[in-house]
């Protein structure tokens, strides 16, 4: 099943990894990873940032973006407007010949990953069962440069599975262009329905609470291994209990807990999958003492043993 009808030879697939140096980028060194299909285009990101880079960004053509960051901190800037979003969070947006930087910003391991649909397909997948869609699609009606709901999601753990599969998947050819496919829609679909649910609890929050907020996150993202106690994460940002367990739920989505077992699972998958440890040696290394309760984790995460990785 094609999203829109074809322009070019049916079921054309193209695959494409990269690795671009200092040199190149005059920046980080960047891992890169591109699928293309006539009807979408899909990139994973990963980088290290030793400081912080603004990059210059132009891009060229109408398209509508779905993006999820899935590890560190990075923003765009154009027009007068700045947009940063952190670990864990996925927005859209539309985009058209945008002159503007990025900015890569120092710490974590940084990856991220695209959609990048034309206006067509977009405007395809709109119906007026989802407010949300009918109002994104009304707006562009009027000619504009960029647009993007005003907020940004977490992540939901169904949404990393099936980017998860997306990245990792043992078909090739026409199966695989149906897979990506079926994938990419339930996964547009997740997002929109989302945002169409979503209302914002941070109104109560000031400022400087949200800062402390992030300011904890962070800290869980660079003391998974450790053991860790709401009195404890709220003494090292300076809130009270109450404010960090509710309003954390209310800023990313996750409680406390919920985003550490996150963080350690994900840790878990790249030590598997990239540096091919063992199951034992990637429990002690995120923080478990037993590896039958980090697989019995994992499972639950990912639906899969960790073992199944190294196979």
């Amino acid at each position: 099943m094609n999203i829109i009808p074809s322009q070019y030879p049916p079921h054309q697939i193209k695959e494409t990894k990269r690795h671009y140096t200092r040199e190149q980028t005059s920046g980080p060194e960047i891992q890169f990873r591109e699928i293309c299909m006539d009807n979408a285009r899909m990139l994973w990101y990963s980088y290290m940032a030793d400081k912080e880079y603004h990059m210059p960004m132009q891009l060229q053509g109408e398209r509508v973006e779905m993006h999820f960051k899935l590890r560190g901190r990075s923003g765009v800037s154009y027009e007068g407007e700045r947009y940063v979003m952190h670990s864990n969070e996925q927005s859209l947006f539309y985009q058209h010949d945008l002159v503007g930087e990025y900015i890569l910003y120092p710490g974590q391991e940084n990856t991220f990953f695209e959609v990048e649909l034309p206006r067509s397909v977009f405007e395809s997948l709109v119906t007026t069962d989802c407010p949300f869609l009918q109002q994104f699609s009304d707006q562009l009606q009027t000619p504009r440069s960029h647009l993007w709901p005003g907020h940004s999601m977490a992540i939901t753990p169904q949404m990393h599975m099936i980017i998860t599969e997306m990245s990792n998947n043992a078909y090739t050819g026409q199966m695989k262009r149906l897979f990506l496919e079926a994938k990419l829609i339930e996964l547009f679909l997740l997002q929109a329905n989302g945002f169409d649910q979503h209302t914002p609890h941070t109104a109560n929050l000031r400022p400087a609470d949200i800062e402390r907020l992030h300011a904890a996150r962070h800290y869980l993202e660079q003391h998974f291994m450790d053991d860790c106690s709401i009195f404890s994460l709220a003494s090292q940002v300076g809130i009270n209990q109450k404010k960090l367990k509710q309003g954390f739920k209310a800023l990313f989505g996750y409680t406390v807990f919920g985003l550490l077992s996150h963080i350690r699972m994900e840790k878990a998958r790249q030590l598997l999958l990239d540096e091919k440890k063992t199951v034992g040696e990637v429990s002690e290394l995120v923080g478990y003492q037993h590896p039958q309760h980090f697989a019995a984790a994992f499972k639950r995460k990912y639906n899969i043993l960790p073992g199944s990785l190294k196979n």
